[in-house]
């Protein structure tokens, strides 16, 4: 909670609009590692069944905050061009607004899968990005269950945006590496053939 507080105030006075949008690009600069190591904290729930929360969360927010941090830095920054361009596109070419509107899904479903694996295998950003977007489609039916969790938690948050509905996120990031249980499993294998043939 202490580190979206910047996006909670920005959240409740700034309206989301063109000229803000750098003010909420900021705001949410952290959330990436801690969406990250609550991932990894909710991961380590489901193997080990009884966690020390606070002391799992920070021990993985430090661990995995530089490849976090890289990867939402590419990701947020993405999104925010994006954002722009549907922007400017619905002034001067309305048509070219829902391929922009596309894209943002397609980054966010990217993201959906990078961040869990990123907790999970040691691997390069650019690896990162191949084999997340290989998961959307190699796992469509996990995808379009873990986009369904997100997009009800946006619902609520929009409609109910209040303090208690970011606790929701403990159980979205739950459901989600729950989801991806079978996945790891087969990533894993893929990643471990890769390796011996390295080698």
């Amino acid at each position: 909670m202490l580190l979206i507080s910047p996006f909670i105030f920005v959240y409740f006075f700034a309206e989301f609009t063109i000229k803000n949008i750098f003010l909420y690009y900021a705001s949410l600069l952290l959330f990436g590692p801690a969406f990250a190591a609550l991932l990894k904290t909710m991961d380590k729930l489901i193997e080990d069944k009884i966690i020390a929360p606070t002391k799992t969360f920070w021990y993985y927010f430090k661990r995995n905050f530089k490849s976090a941090i890289v990867y939402w830095l590419i990701i947020s920054t993405l999104l925010l061009i994006l954002m722009v361009d549907i922007y400017y596109a619905n002034v001067f070419a309305p048509y070219l607004s829902i391929v922009f509107f596309i894209l943002i899904v397609g980054v966010i479903l990217i993201a959906m899968y990078g961040f869990p694996i990123l907790t999970r295998f040691e691997t390069g950003i650019k690896s990162l990005f191949v084999v997340s977007t290989y998961a959307v489609f190699r796992f469509f039916k996990v995808t379009v269950l873990n986009a369904t969790t997100l997009i009800s938690f946006g619902v609520i948050f929009y409609y109910v945006p209040g303090i208690l509905s970011l606790f929701l996120m403990s159980l979205i990031a739950f459901f989600m590496m729950y989801n991806l249980k079978q996945p790891f499993m087969i990533l894993q294998d893929s990643f471990q053939k890769e390796h011996k043939k390295e080698e």
